[in-house]
């Protein structure tokens, strides 16, 4: 008798436990419970467990639901509010967790604030409050952090989203963020203040950027190749700040995917990379640099990379097609063409201008004095012939095999004391006259145009940065005055025709202006174009 009155009262029990359960997961009894079940409590519940799988959850007996059987309709009510658990737990601007700022902290006014989403690798703004981390001379990345109106904005980027070298900070209550000008939008305000927005800014600090490059060195101190970051992964995360006597040094984790070539072998690749880069900003310095980045593992093997191309390491292969020949010269920079043993650059051609030196000497020959080749000759050892730079003096050839280490051939285009219009559509706003080209003259790249059966012409593209005396017609009065002194960049275009000796330059297109001139220019003309005056 007794037994049976257990038995019945174990099967009440087990009828209750289950209309309970019912009861809490049915899709009708949950939206008849109150609002407060929709609130915080569900959302904490989940950011306190490490969610993966919803089967994990199940498993875990997250929710604290002993001894329930779950039907399958039951589970499927449960996995969707997982579900919405999950996608609120991945989407952080839809619920953003609150970070207070208090800057008092700081030694500033005792004011409080309180900013959403902020990401660990960020560094706070907001009114007063300026993060101790945020300092002029580095670059950083700012973003607008989501308000309580707005909370659905938190990738809002400034700038286009570039990163900026942050050049001052003002006092006040309303703290002034000035940056660099962006190179894409000059037009464009290149700062903003620590109030404009209600929701606050959140800065990150980037150490380097797409286009970088660096030298590889090894665990011996020797340069073993060349680096060049095409692709910046992932955030820049801040491992370090110190403050040193004369300088701040910053220690950043960075992740990007670069082109490696190693001096050995000459192959280029493409591969994912990591390690810690070191940014130093000295006490007299404007901006910071990024000199060093280390335990950067290539082919299982640890490196540092040291910023820029040490060009006196360099190594290029190359084999000559008529010759079954090959050569490694070293120490030529990227715009240098190669001449060494039989092998002539193709790029060499006669009728163009060449600074000519020995590969691992710094010191050109000819006094330094770009002439025009007149002639290569043929054979195993090919004599380049020159134009005389001099009446008294009739060295103005070299052989190819003459220097064991090679020679380096740069081209030159713009040469000083040349004169051109400038020239934009079918108005001409002034002249320019070239007065110094000391900095490299870089060729893109070079054409072979057919002008008539087996009559060939070449055309090259060479980047030219000079500096010209350049005299404007503001008024339009048809008189140049106001003569400047400005930094002129743009890509040449010069050509060598069947049938004439000398090369000549046809225009200078992609004309800018370091100065204020090209402001002027850019906002009253489409384009400035260079035409020589011959």
């Amino acid at each position: 008798m007794l037994g049976q009155i257990q038995q019945e009262e174990n099967t009440y029990e087990h009828v209750q436990k289950r209309r309970h359960s019912e009861r809490r997961f049915s899709s009708f009894s949950f939206f008849d419970e109150q609002e407060e079940n929709l609130k915080t409590n569900h959302l904490i519940l989940i950011e306190d467990v490490n969610v993966g799988k919803s089967e994990q959850i199940l498993s875990n007996n997250v929710f604290g639901f002993e001894d329930v059987i779950v039907s399958p309709k039951e589970t499927s009510i449960l996995l969707y509010y997982i579900f919405i658990f999950l996608q609120l737990e991945e989407h952080e601007d839809t619920y953003p967790t609150l970070t207070q700022l208090d800057a008092s902290c700081l030694r500033d006014f005792p004011a409080k604030y309180a900013v959403r989403a902020l990401s660990k690798h960020q560094f706070p703004a907001k009114g007063v409050y300026v993060d101790d981390r945020i300092i002029p001379g580095f670059k950083y990345r700012v973003q607008r952090l989501p308000d309580h109106q707005a909370i659905n904005s938190k990738n809002q980027y400034l700038f286009h989203g570039n990163p900026l070298t942050l050049t001052s900070i003002s006092r006040g209550y309303g703290r002034r963020f000035t940056f660099e000008r962006n190179q894409e939008f000059p037009d464009e305000e290149n700062y903003f203040y620590s109030d404009n927005h209600y929701g606050g800014y959140g800065f990150e600090i980037h150490a380097i950027s797409k286009g970088d490059k660096f030298t590889i060195y090894d665990a011996n101190h020797e340069p073993q190749g060349i680096l060049d970051i095409t692709e910046i992964v992932g955030k820049q995360i801040e491992m370090g700040l110190s403050h040193k006597i004369g300088k701040i040094e910053r220690k950043v984790q960075v992740k990007f995917i670069a082109k490696v070539e190693f001096y050995d072998s000459g192959i280029l690749q493409e591969i994912p990379l990591s390690g810690c880069a070191l940014c130093v900003k000295h006490k007299d310095g404007t901006s910071a640099k990024t000199i060093k980045i280390v335990g950067v593992c290539i082919r299982q093997r640890n490196y540092y990379l040291i910023q820029g191309y040490h060009d006196q390491f360099r190594r290029i292969h190359v084999r000559d097609v008529d010759i079954p020949t090959k050569y490694t010269i070293t120490g030529l920079s990227s715009y240098e063409l190669p001449v060494i043993g039989t092998y002539v650059d193709p790029r060499i051609v006669p009728g163009f201008h060449y600074k000519v030196r020995i590969s691992n000497r710094k010191k050109y020959l000819f006094n330094g004095q770009s002439l025009r080749l007149q002639s290569i000759g043929a054979g195993y050892g090919k004599k380049l012939t020159f134009e005389l730079n001099s009446h008294l003096n009739a060295e103005n050839y070299l052989w190819s095999d003459s220097h064991q280490d090679g020679l380096a051939c740069e081209v030159r285009v713009v040469m000083n004391k040349m004169k051109f219009s400038i020239v934009s559509g079918n108005q001409i706003l002034g002249e320019a006259t070239v007065f110094r080209t000391d900095l490299p003259q870089i060729e893109e790249r070079m054409e072979k145009v057919e002008f008539a059966a087996d009559r060939y012409g070449y055309i090259k593209y060479v980047h030219v940065d000079v500096m010209c005396h350049i005299k404007v017609d503001i008024n339009d009065s048809g008189e140049f005055h106001n003569e400047n002194l400005v930094r002129v960049y743009g890509l040449a275009i010069a050509r060598k025709d069947p049938g004439r000796r000398n090369a000549y330059v046809e225009q200078v297109i992609n004309v800018g202006l370091d100065s204020q001139l090209n402001l002027i220019f850019a906002r009253s003309h489409k384009g400035l174009i260079f035409l020589p005056k011959y």
